[in-house]
């Protein structure tokens, strides 16, 4: 495998696609488990889809402004499907192996050309189950790969004004796409202070074509008069609501341990036997901040789980490659990739699958899509849930915008306040749910604010926290 990836060919990237599909496809079959964040996606998009809302007024949630782009239409297009995320995932990892291998072949990074940094790259890109679908994480990679191709130019004493300028708007586009992407901004400004040198004016520039792409965003939601609310749900929401820990950090340091020593003993084996020219030297160096920035992305994600690891990938797959490059009998190299391979996949299937009880130690329970206790009540029907628990949504549609809880329980449990209590009055009367699942305990309050909105419910005999839509 190594061997045919080590010519300096284009066409090696039909075998990276060929290789994945072999990988996925019986995954797809044998079947995904669906997370919490997934349905999230989709019913961002269907609620888009199915008239004349906006995102933030109409759906509160802080899933960042490109992504729900994406979404929209692809819900638009497909309908409420998870085909087409596993879909255009296969095809943004087969790209960004391609960016990524681009990367490494202009800037000189190994001391060969070849196409075994995409293998590696689309390798990792297996590592977990979550890693499968459309995230925004992945959308956003996209475009740290483009910036780190124009940092690695600098690096290599290119000048041009527009190599400046673009990667600000790279770094800002993947920002748009998910908001933790905002640090490799940071460790690229550092890294243009630390090993090039870049007069301040081209620094300006950067920064121009990064906040010129977060301004063009605003003044969109400007124009629709929901810049308030976007600034509230997209950048507030950081330090306003809580983190969602679907895994905690105990847990997720069990499920990258595999990932994590291979990654480690890469590193160990490249700076014990390599030499390396200046470049080579400051380009490892950079890789390295990368992985930090992927770490504080990580810290200031509102949601924990592994998908958010895909931001390692790029500077796990540069030193594996490395350390694999660096292998000199064939046969030896050969073995090694094929452990490589071996590892992450039982890595992917232990968990996804429990092999060993290993759901002892790792709990993916809370990011799983569960079953619904009152799935005849809610299947093909509008609803609204108050609380966390989404997996009510699997068969059913959003009513009114209250889609991320930690955001609406901000208004929903502050209804003393006039603003407050007038918006949500207007939400549910243009959007009444066929039936509401209080696990907040919140609907009491905003039945006895709102009489008319009270008249048209009743209580379920059966489940307190159930309100049906009389007929």
């Amino acid at each position: 495998m190594l061997t045919f990836f080590k010519t300096n060919d284009p066409y090696r990237l039909v075998g990276v696609f060929l290789l994945l599909l072999v990988i996925r496809v019986p995954l797809f079959i044998s079947g995904v488990p669906m997370i919490l964040p997934e349905l999230n996606w989709l019913l961002i998009g269907e609620r888009l889809s199915s008239g004349d809302f906006t995102m933030y007024q109409d759906v509160w949630d802080y899933t960042a402004p490109l992504s729900v782009f994406v979404y929209k239409w692809l819900f638009f297009l497909f309908g409420k499907t998870r085909i087409p995320y596993f879909t255009l995932s296969v095809f943004l990892v087969v790209i960004q192996a391609g960016i990524f291998n681009n990367v490494m072949l202009r800037n000189k990074a190994y001391n060969s050309s070849t196409y075994v940094p995409a293998l590696i790259y689309m390798i990792f890109m297996n590592a977990f189950f979550d890693f499968l679908t459309l995230s925004p994480v992945l959308l956003s990679m996209t475009f740290v790969l483009l910036a780190m191709n124009n940092l690695f130019k600098r690096m290599d004493n290119q000048t041009k004004d527009e190599l400046f300028i673009f990667t600000g708007v790279y770094l800002g586009v993947a920002t748009l796409f998910f908001l933790p992407s905002f640090w490799f901004f940071v460790v690229t400004i550092l890294s243009l202070v630390l090993y090039t040198g870049s007069i301040l004016r081209r620094m300006m520039l950067l920064i121009y074509g990064y906040v010129l792409v977060l301004g063009l965003a605003g003044m969109y939601f400007f124009w629709f008069d929901d810049f308030s609310i976007f600034l509230h749900h997209v950048f507030k929401s950081l330090w306003v609501i809580e983190t969602i820990k679907y895994l905690n950090w105990t847990e997720l340091t069990i499920t990258t341990s595999i990932p994590l020593l291979i990654f480690i003993a890469s590193i160990y084996k490249v700076r014990q036997l390599g030499k390396y020219i200046n470049f080579q030297e400051k380009i490892q160096q950079v890789m390295l901040m990368f992985f930090l920035s992927g770490f504080l992305a990580l810290m200031m994600a509102r949601e924990v789980s592994t998908y958010q690891l895909i931001f390692f990938v790029p500077t796990v797959a540069f030193f594996v490659t490395h350390y694999l490059l660096l292998i000199k009998h064939w046969i030896f190299a050969e073995l090694s990739v094929g452990i490589v391979v071996i590892l992450i996949m039982f890595n992917h299937l232990l968990f996804s699958n429990k092999w060993f009880h290993v759901d002892q130690f790792v709990s993916y329970e809370s990011i799983m899509i569960q079953d619904s206790n009152y799935e005849k009540l809610v299947k093909n029907k509008k609803i609204l849930v108050l609380g966390d628990e989404l997996h009510h949504y699997k068969n059913a549609s959003l009513a009114t915008p209250y889609l991320n809880w930690r955001l609406s329980q901000i208004q929903l449990q502050q209804l003393n306040y006039y603003d407050n209590s007038a918006e949500v009055f207007v939400n549910f009367n243009k959007d009444l749910p066929e039936v509401i699942i209080d696990k907040e305990q919140s609907m009491m309050e905003l039945l006895k604010i709102m009489p008319t909105i009270a008249s048209q419910y009743i209580h379920h005999e059966g489940y307190p926290e159930i309100y049906l839509l009389k007929e």
